[in-house]
């Protein structure tokens, strides 16, 4: 228990959360669906510093597996707004998509079958799709 907790606490610290308690640290997720590859994702406040760096620290997202499902937890949103995902698989490919919208309790699924045709859905917490977007893809 104590090393979940600790888990808790220092991924809210990396992420830049500011989260009032543990709770409501709970609360603020979103499912994640990974339809491209396995890989590691982030999903950080979009600011200038994460814009300007490739180094955003611990994954939110260590290891997903390809057709998995996970819950994710979700930062205080960056400038306007919005947030940034960073993704890198296992074939060393570097995915990314900046100002999304997201609220806790959505469903982010990123999906395609090449470089070329990466997408990003983002659903509200009821399924309604809020928006689709393209995903920038590229070999590192």
């Amino acid at each position: 228990m104590k090393k979940s907790i600790i888990y808790l606490i220092t991924m809210l610290l990396l992420c830049g959360c500011n989260a009032t308690g543990t709770d409501n640290a709970k609360s603020n997720t979103v499912t994640l669906i990974n339809e491209v590859k396995d890989a590691d994702i982030w999903i950080l406040p979009k600011t200038e510093e994460n814009l300007k760096t490739t180094v955003w620290g611990k994954a939110t997202v260590s290891g997903i597996k390809i057709n998995e499902t996970c819950k994710a937890p979700l930062c205080e949103a960056g400038e306007n707004g919005f947030y940034i995902i960073r993704m890198i698989d296992t074939d060393n490919i570097f995915y990314s998509v900046d100002d999304l919208v997201l609220k806790s309790g959505w469903t982010v699924r990123i999906m395609g079958d090449d470089l070329q045709s990466v997408k990003l859905e983002v659903m509200d917490e009821s399924g309604v799709l809020k928006n689709i977007y393209d995903v920038f893809a590229a070999s590192l």
